[in-house]
Formats: structure tokens, sequence, C-alpha cells
């Protein structure tokens, strides 16, 4: 059953910035991309590279050594290597509290 677990404040996130959450053992990376809140796994699923290094650029993140590319909102994989969508999270915008449904 799906829950909500709070993971930061909102306003700790900059526009087109982000921080890596550790939510029961899974790194989960959190955005703030064109005014709205994204949380995708942090590790490429091509290959062990961690996107919080990536690029950030129209609602995608580029993995910042196989160069695959994910959509924010779905995880849907843009191009090779990688063949695997990410694992996308919704997000709740609840005052200034961010919470990711696990």
């Amino acid at each position: 059953m799906a829950r909500l677990v709070k993971v930061c404040k909102a306003s700790d996130i900059d526009e087109g910035g982000s921080t890596v959450v550790d939510v029961e053992g899974e790194q989960i990376l959190l955005l703030k991309h064109a005014g709205r809140f994204y949380a995708v796994s942090n590790i490429c699923t091509h290959d062990y590279a961690e996107l919080s290094n990536g690029l950030l650029m129209e609602g995608t993140i580029t993995c910042p050594v196989h160069l695959s590319r994910f959509r924010l909102d779905t995880g849907e994989v843009l191009n090779p290597p990688a063949e695997k969508p990410l694992k996308a999270y919704r997000v709740v915008l609840e005052g200034d509290s961010l919470y990711v449904e696990v």
C-alpha cells in the first residue's frame, strides 16, 4: 500500500536545483524544474551512476557517465544505452513540506 514520506522542505530546493534523499534505502533525486517538483531514482538504470551529477534540461535528466536521458515526470528512457526507465515517484507539496509516495 502506498504511503507518503516527508523528505524535505520545498524551500530547500531552488528552481533548477535538486537534492538527494534516502527513503528506506532508496536514493531518490528530488528536483525543481519549471516550478514543479519531481522525484526519480538517483541511480542510472544502465550502470551505476548518480543522476544528481547529471544535466537537468527541458524536463529531462541526463546521466553524467552514459548520457542516457530520462523524463522527469515518468522516468521514461529517451535514448540508449539505458533501456529500463527510472522509477518515478509522485511528489506532494503540503505547505512548505515535500512528500514522496512510496
